[in-house]
């Protein structure tokens, strides 16, 4: 996970025997950290570095991400969605010849390194497209908790329209 502002004081602990792969389990304040809550703060941390304030609102778009952040959130979201791989790997097409059927084929009759790197590429990109719209989804509440989190800090309240829903805030006096 890359080490940022809000995962900086999380701890990781190889030794857990729940990590078949040392992707690494993280602590913090003694307590395990939820795969959900590993995923928020991750969003929270692209925001926090990455968005860009306008109108009282933060926007992060999901397409401005280094391939790096992308990958890793989709890792995380994967992982909080119990690696759950049935129709991700195919993108947005399932038709019978698929890129990632294709890809496969070619891997499994020559396992050249070209091949297992196209077919890696491909599962990747193919991926980030299935969960895009999810993904981005998550880095709106991202902005929108990291927004109220600004706001709170600096001694501001919200309040939400009941006619329209829209939230503002103010400070009592």
């Amino acid at each position: 996970m890359h080490e940022r502002s809000v995962s900086h004081a999380i701890i990781k602990n190889q030794d857990i025997d729940n990590d078949p792969w040392n992707l690494g389990v993280h602590f913090t304040k003694g307590l395990v950290m939820s795969k959900e809550k590993r995923l928020s703060n991750f969003a929270e941390e692209l925001v926090a570095t990455n968005a860009r304030l306008s109108c009282d609102q933060y926007y992060l778009s999901f397409d401005s991400l280094s391939d790096d952040d992308k990958n890793e959130l989709a890792r995380l979201y994967i992982d909080a969605s119990d690696r759950d791989l049935s129709e991700c790997v195919y993108g947005d097409d399932l038709s019978i010849d698929n890129e990632y059927t294709c890809a496969l084929m070619s891997m499994l009759k020559d396992k050249s390194q070209e091949s297992i790197e196209k077919f890696a590429e491909v599962t990747r990109n193919n991926i980030i497209k299935y969960y895009e719209e999810t993904l981005q989804a998550i880095i709106d509440d991202a902005c929108d908790t990291y927004l109220r989190n600004i706001n709170e800090a600096n001694g501001y309240h919200s309040h939400i329209d009941q006619e329209h829903g829209d939230v503002y805030w103010g400070k009592f006096a």
